[in-house]
């Protein structure tokens, strides 16, 4: 892992951990052991560092989409469902956490603007309800996630996820 990379990841874990109003340029730097020179390197300031963040969050989730892009019914639907299932493992960047910081910087217009995009991928999958209803299942998933809810909370939702998906698959176009 390159060192931007890694500092990306500390950043994401440190706001898990301690909260937004904690990450410091400096507390970064300290906690990968570079002087704090090494981390204005890649970003200019916090708010930068954010927004890269939010950026490498957005591209990571939207690489998942792609990767479970298939044929059949309800396409982006179902492999946004399954992305958004990709991140039981909390090992993962903590897209949960970057989230939370777009709310403290203007990273919010990124999110924004791929919601937008989402948007329009899941009206092309169709108005179908049970569209929507994966989708906000898929939403809560990911506020589960923000705010830690149980492991058996998030195992019983993306069964509920699982289920959904299948359910689409089979219902057909």
């Amino acid at each position: 892992m390159n060192k931007k990379q890694l500092l990306l990841e500390t950043a994401a874990q440190m706001i898990r951990e301690d909260g937004i109003q904690q990450l410091s340029l400096e507390r970064l730097a300290a906690r990968v052991g570079i002087t704090k020179a090494g981390v204005l390197y890649h970003f200019e300031t916090k708010d930068n560092l954010l927004r890269q963040m939010n950026e490498l969050a957005i591209t990571e989730f939207e690489t998942r989409i792609h990767h479970h892009m298939t044929d059949g019914p309800y396409p982006f639907t179902r492999a946004y469902a399954q992305a958004t299932l990709d991140y039981l493992d909390a090992a993962r960047i903590g897209l949960s956490a970057v989230f939370i910081s777009s709310q403290e910087d203007a990273s919010g217009a990124i999110w924004n603007e791929a919601a937008r995009r989402w948007d329009e991928r899941f009206l092309a999958d169709g108005t179908d309800p049970r569209v929507l209803e994966l989708r906000l299942l898929c939403d809560g998933f990911w506020f589960a996630l923000t705010y830690g809810y149980s492991d058996a909370f998030k195992d019983e939702a993306a069964r509920l996820i699982l289920q959904k998906c299948d359910a689409l698959e089979q219902a057909g176009g």
